[in-house]
């Protein structure tokens, strides 16, 4: 499945497909032999890029962005190209480790403590038997073990790397390596790995149907709320892009 459509909110563009549609596409394209930098884009991330120009065309580059917050399902309707569903990032990793175990591909992963990050390397190894994990390393390295990481990336040749630095890191990060990795697909993924090892518990489902994980995830870490801060942030600009730049 080749899905070309894009959906440009406040200038990233968007990959209009629902989640089992983005990984079928993704999956296809791996078969293929492509290597793919993915972005799963949140509010937050696309007014990052609205602040840094380098972190925009970072973003405007990437092969493929998911919308990973229902607020970019909501802009998109409201300017008339509506995304079919929000394509969370930690979904996506799911989805994504079923093809892997289908066809018996391998991943390596990159970010978080090192009992996260071990702690996830753990429960995919049992939830998705037939991958093979190919290594993983925290994300508090000195630039010597850097080159270390790097060195086991190319002697593993992965299909998948999945790193959680957090958001602008885990993209630049993706973006200054990709191209001397022979890796198929590279995705930032947030916190998902603390989640995964169960560190840091995902918003109830009841939360995530009423498209209030982002309410939660502020509820349960406080600390978070500068980045929040972002949401209406957000919100104004699309209103201004919308109402406002297209009247002139």
């Amino acid at each position: 499945m080749t899905i070309q459509k894009r959906v440009w909110v406040l200038q990233v563009p968007f990959l209009a497909a629902t989640r089992q549609e983005t990984a079928d596409h993704l999956a296809q394209r791996i078969q293929q032999g492509e290597r793919m930098q993915v972005v799963t884009a949140n509010p937050e991330i696309v007014m990052l890029g609205r602040e840094s120009s380098s972190y925009m065309k970072l973003l405007q580059q990437a092969d493929v962005i998911t919308p990973d917050g229902i607020g970019v399902v909501l802009a998109s309707r409201w300017i008339g190209e509506p995304l079919p569903e929000r394509v969370a990032g930690y979904e996506l990793l799911h989805t994504l480790m079923e093809h892997a175990n289908q066809h018996g591909w391998s991943y390596v992963l990159v970010g978080a403590s090192p009992a996260s990050c071990t702690g996830a390397a753990e429960t995919l190894q049992k939830m998705y038997p037939q991958a093979q994990c190919a290594g993983h390393f925290d994300g508090y390295f000195t630039p010597e073990k850097e080159k270390v990481i790097l060195a086991s990336i190319r002697d593993a040749k992965p299909q998948f790397l999945f790193v959680g630095l957090g958001a602008p890191r885990q993209e630049e990060w993706i973006a200054r390596h990709l191209k001397e990795l022979p890796v198929n697909l590279a995705m930032g993924v947030g916190g998902s790995l603390d989640v995964l090892s169960g560190t840091v518990a995902r918003a109830p489902e009841m939360w995530q149907k009423l498209n209030l994980e982002w309410l939660y995830r502020l509820l349960s870490q406080p600390k978070r709320w500068r980045r929040q801060l972002l949401l209406p942030k957000f919100a104004l600009s699309v209103l201004w892009n919308q109402v406002i730049l297209r009247k002139k």
